[in-house]
């Protein structure tokens, strides 16, 4: 191992309290739109676009996207907990509809006028885009009481779900010493979610293929076939 458990725990502890500094902040910020005040960080130079249908999807993103964000911690923590599993099925389908009716959508229509243009217009698409599959095959899985697939999707929908405080942390980052610019902002409308996707992705494949396939067959197909998103 690289590290103790120990280290580790107080590794992911640390960074646990970082993001939910992160998202403290933003909901902080929250009070430069109601009302919309253009002078604020976001709507900065959005006053122009700030109507019609942008208008709507930006206000059903910023209310969707906490409540998301907190289902989503909450089904992360009840995974595999018997005494929750009533509580986990009813959060997972709750996250999904949010998600695939308000959230998703929402962020597709205010990713259109994204700062720094077409480049961070189609990272923040394809996050989208691959955030609802993530999703939708997470719940597949769980219907199917396929717990390991189940969970290894879910795992990734939850980095997906988080990729904005990474966002936000990186622009905090980049303006603090002064790299702020049009190229480092598409840089990390990508890498602020591809980046985590692909740590995971490397940890999870050294995992022991015999011990991952016991995984599998934790739960019975019968008691996680209404299951979606953990």
């Amino acid at each position: 191992m690289l590290c103790s458990p120990r280290l580790y725990r107080a590794m992911w502890i640390a960074i646990a309290l970082l993001l939910t500094k992160v998202f403290v902040s933003i909901l902080w910020e929250y009070r430069g739109y109601f009302p919309a005040d253009f002078e604020s960080a976001f709507l900065s130079g959005k006053r122009t676009v700030f109507h019609g249908s942008y208008r709507v999807a930006f206000y059903a993103h910023i209310i969707s996207g906490p409540i998301t964000l907190l289902f989503a911690t909450f089904l992360i923590v009840s995974g595999g907990r018997t005494r929750l599993r009533s509580w986990h099925r009813w959060a997972g389908r709750t996250l999904l509809a949010i998600s695939i009716l308000v959230m998703l959508p929402s962020g597709l229509v205010i990713a259109h006028d994204a700062y720094a243009g077409p480049a961070a217009t189609w990272g923040f698409t394809t996050l989208t885009i691959v955030t609802g599959f993530c999703l939708i095959t997470a719940a597949r899985y769980a219907a199917l009481g396929k717990y390991l697939k189940h969970k290894m999707w879910a795992i990734r929908s939850f980095i997906l779900l988080v990729s904005p405080l990474i966002l936000r942390l990186a622009s905090g980052v980049l303006i603090r010493f002064d790299w702020e610019s049009e190229l480092a902002y598409s840089l990390n409308a990508w890498l602020s979610w591809i980046l985590p996707l692909v740590l995971f992705e490397s940890t999870a494949w050294f995992k022991p293929k015999r011990a991952m396939a016991v995984a599998d067959t934790t739960f019975p197909a019968k008691s996680y076939r209404t299951t979606q998103v953990t």
